[in-house]
């Protein structure tokens, strides 16, 4: 983890889950988690009784707060073919021993419509998000890009920008690159940064976080540092 976190980011996780794999009911507490759906389908029970199923374009953000069980495997069974894609990001908790909580969204239509669409904020001060989570200073965006469109992201001090699908072209005070599925790209203190769909990469989806301080700053960040949790995250491109 000391590796990977950046940021209010403390795993930022692609995984590829085979059918009838998964993973089986287990506990968290004192964390953040959301789940982004990219192909497949996503079967998630948890300890609170519930049960759904969630598709490409939904998200759903979990506060294991005092402690949650939960059990995340690809819904299709073992004689299928489809197999399940999805993005895991972990961020802390502001407060211990939260009341837990589950929420989804599907973002389908509004990432349709275009722009940089707001997913998740932990402030609460943006009316347009659909989910919250307890990080004060942490919001997470999304868009869909065809070539030459573009969406410009909020001045952050951190910045966490992953290509989803396809390839987009970033333009910051740092300079330009060109992002490929699974790339991303860590900015500091870089101002604005100009997300477009890359002429040849075909239509591209983006998350995008963006975060106020850095979690290694935080009080909490040696208990964090010291669960040894695995980090399955693709290597980034620096930005």
């Amino acid at each position: 983890m000391t590796d990977y976190a950046f940021g209010l980011l403390l795993i930022h996780n692609d995984d590829l889950v085979e059918p009838g794999e998964g993973f089986d009911m287990h506990q968290h507490s004192d964390t953040e988690i959301v789940t982004w759906i990219v192909d497949g389908t996503l079967r998630h029970r948890d300890s609170s009784g519930s049960e759904m199923t969630l598709s490409a374009g939904q998200v759903e953000a979990i506060t294991a707060g005092s402690g949650i069980r939960h059990a995340e495997v690809n819904a299709v069974g073992s004689t299928g073919r489809d197999v399940l894609r999805v993005i895991q990001m972990w961020l802390p908790t502001d407060a211990e021993g939260l009341q837990p909580a589950h929420s989804t969204a599907d973002l389908n239509e509004a990432l349709d419509a275009g722009g940089l669409v707001t997913v998740v904020d932990g402030d609460g001060a943006d009316g347009a998000a659909p989910l919250s989570i307890h990080t004060a200073g942490a919001r997470l965006r999304a868009a869909r890009l065809v070539a030459g469109k573009s969406v410009v992201t909020a001045p952050s001090a951190y910045q966490h920008i992953f290509v989803v699908k396809g390839e987009v072209d970033i333009d910051s005070e740092s300079g330009s690159d060109v992002l490929q599925e699974g790339d991303a790209a860590r900015l500091s203190d870089d101002g604005a940064v100009r997300i477009s769909g890359h002429g040849d990469g075909g239509d591209a989806e983006v998350l995008v976080w963006e975060m106020d301080r850095s979690v290694r700053t935080e009080p909490r960040w040696g208990q964090w540092r010291n669960r040894g949790v695995t980090v399955l995250t693709r290597p980034s491109a620096a930005g």
